[in-house]
């Protein structure tokens, strides 16, 4: 990423975590830095709710269970 003042490359400084308490919108900030001017630029990622990837499947019984353990 380049710096929007002097177009010279930014450096990374590192990420840290956004908790609730901050902010409940961001889940991460990105430090970056200039060597030219020093600038400084925070990049914020805004937090999003998982997406649901696998079907939500029961859970087993103690009869099931039992039954499994019984087959071993």
């Amino acid at each position: 990423m380049d710096c929007w003042h002097c177009g010279t490359q930014l450096i990374w400084g590192g990420d840290q975590d956004v908790y609730e308490e901050e902010d409940e919108n961001f889940d991460m900030v990105t430090n970056l830095s200039c060597p030219k001017c020093e600038s400084y630029v925070e990049v914020w990622h805004r937090w999003r709710p998982p997406e649901k990837p696998y079907k939500t499947v029961s859970k087993p019984s103690r009869n099931g269970r039992q039954r499994d353990m019984d087959a071993l």
